[in-house]
């Protein structure tokens, strides 16, 4: 949190401020509930991808004061709990709570900076910014939910880009290319690709029944609903490969998630990864399974693109658990797709925070990425008005494989072997929080 320091008479104020009728100081379970009720009251900012648009949508000077009041009040309120009396759910919440203090007295200190300014939006990136470095840190955090620094955010594009290369490498090897010419042309064959629309939902159909049989090895036995593959309506070009639109966004009763068919040409070997992510268990699962704790609190309002674009990301690297990745051209796409997360990593922090210009961002992609230069003004344009929204996918599941790898470490310390289902429930049973409220809350979870 910030430096601000309550004290005993601000504390009884505030207590005086939100208490009951009775007088007597809110439960903490009361206190949640008042919080979130002027959350929405308050901190109604928003939700936009492009931060140009964000800024352009940011509170007045008024409106910030009010913001400033409102959390300044919640900061107060907040210290007069003991967290270590807390219970483990409530513990969760206090968490999340002080992340949503501490990240907003962050926002709005930059918003009323750049107010007192003149409020000039950027005509491309952040880099563009007065304390340009300051508002990159802040986008990053909102976005990941975690502690990352931009050098990290850099270095860790770096460090995977060059591991998914590695893992290309070994395939080409694998499947007996001798060079990577006449491994990228091999890769442009029409076999790879469909042609019929009926068909790529039929093969993801069999893509669904072969990862049920094994969900239960991977996050137990749950009912999971019937979710459909359909044609993106509309797609074009810069169109995302793929997104889960649930039942609400659906014209159908069922759940659906959308393939991008719009050059009536679809790569067969990203079938494995993009139905693990928009489905089961990614999204599709995050949104029905039923062991979310979560049911009317604060985090049924909340949304952490760090938690559900890493656990998506995450869970495409155990396919293999989920009985895919059999053919090793399924694995491949996985790599392919991995190799753009991952180059876009280094692209945001070098666009918004080394200030790259538009043009350096194409020549890396191109430089890094083979067959691939049909998406490359797509991708650069992305990452440079949708500023750190990149970094969810690759940094959330960094941050759960970590998890994952010290959970196996504590199990080996003890003798005993790790139980995936247990960790996997533990981290889908806290809901929408970010990810650095879920690190701090893993162990009690595991307990639980």
């Amino acid at each position: 949190m910030s430096a601000f320091k309550p004290t005993i008479l601000s504390i009884v104020l505030v207590q005086a401020i939100l208490a009951p009728a009775t007088g007597a100081p809110p439960s903490f379970k009361e206190f949640i509930q008042l919080f979130g009720e002027g959350y929405s009251e308050h901190m109604n900012a928003v939700y936009t991808l492009d931060f140009h648009e964000r800024l352009r949508s940011a509170a007045d000077e008024d409106g910030l004061k009010r913001q400033a009041q409102f959390i300044s009040e919640q900061e107060v309120l907040l210290a007069t709990y003991d967290r270590d009396r807390l219970s483990a759910p409530d513990q969760l919440l206090y968490d999340l709570v002080a992340y949503e203090i501490d990240l907003n007295e962050q926002r709005i200190a930059l918003e009323r900076q750049w107010t007192a300014a003149g409020r000039e939006v950027p005509v491309n990136s952040l880099y563009e910014m007065t304390e340009h470095a300051a508002w990159y840190r802040y986008f990053v955090r909102f976005f990941t939910g975690t502690d990352i620094t931009p050098e990290e955010v850099f270095a860790l594009g770096e460090r995977e880009t060059s591991r998914c290369w590695k893992e290309i490498e070994a395939l080409r090897v694998q499947l007996g290319f001798s060079d990577s010419a006449s491994f990228q042309h091999h890769l442009t064959e029409q076999r790879f690709f469909i042609t019929v629309g009926q068909e790529v939902k039929d093969r993801f159909w069999r893509i669904d029944s072969t990862v049920r049989a094994h969900l239960p090895d991977f996050v137990g036995t749950m009912d999971v609903p019937l979710v459909r593959a359909e044609e993106w309506p509309d797609a074009g070009p810069n169109t995302p490969p793929g997104i889960y639109r649930g039942a609400v966004d659906s014209a159908l009763t069922d759940f659906v998630f959308q393939f991008n068919f719009h050059t009536g040409r679809y790569n067969s070997r990203a079938m494995s990864w993009l139905y693990m992510h928009e489905a089961i268990p990614g999204h599709h699962l995050q949104a029905v399974q039923p062991i979310n704790g979560s049911a009317g609190d604060l985090r049924d309002n909340m949304f952490y693109s760090g938690t559900s674009e890493g656990w998506a990301c995450y869970v495409e690297y155990h396919g293999d658990e989920l009985g895919l990745y059999a053919d090793p051209y399924q694995r491949l796409g996985k790599w392919e797709w991995d190799l753009v997360r991952s180059v876009r990593l280094v692209l945001d922090a070098g666009i918004h925070y080394y200030g790259w210009s538009h043009d350096k961002g194409l020549a890396y992609w191109k430089s890094h990425i083979p067959g691939q230069d049909g998406i490359a003004e797509r991708e650069v344009t992305r990452v440079t008005n949708w500023a750190a929204q990149a970094l969810t996918y690759k940094v959330g599941a960094d941050r759960i494989q970590r998890l994952r790898d010290r959970y196996a470490v504590e199990c080996a310390n003890m003798g005993i072997l790790p139980d995936i289902v247990r960790f996997h429930r533990a981290f889908l049973g806290m809901g929408q929080v970010p990810m650095e409220v879920v690190e701090r809350n893993m162990v009690a979870a595991l307990k639980d």
